[in-house]
């Protein structure tokens, strides 16, 4: 395997059609990715939460808690994918 080669890893996000192909350029990088997937991963538990509060207690109130919880893991998924295809551009 040339250098070039090693210095390339294919990344594969949830809900994506295609890989992306990220350079190992630098640890900022791999930091930034564990920094942005810890928040999604983050906000996604919160979201899974509101859910399960809003299906045992229906409500006006927890539908509002859990619309509002999915829309902060949805936006934390897209920074992330946004990143990365900038990464990879």
């Amino acid at each position: 395997m040339s250098q070039q080669d090693s210095n390339r890893m294919r990344l594969r996000l949830a809900g994506e059609k295609r890989d992306f192909v990220v350079t190992r350029s630098k640890t900022h990088d791999y930091a930034m990715y564990e920094e942005l997937s810890f928040a999604r991963r983050e906000a996604q538990a919160e979201a899974n939460l509101a859910y399960a509060c809003w299906t045992s207690q229906p409500g006006e109130d927890s539908y509002t808690v859990y619309r509002a919880a999915q829309d902060r893991a949805d936006a934390a998924q897209d920074q992330l994918a946004d990143w990365v295809r900038q990464l990879a551009a």
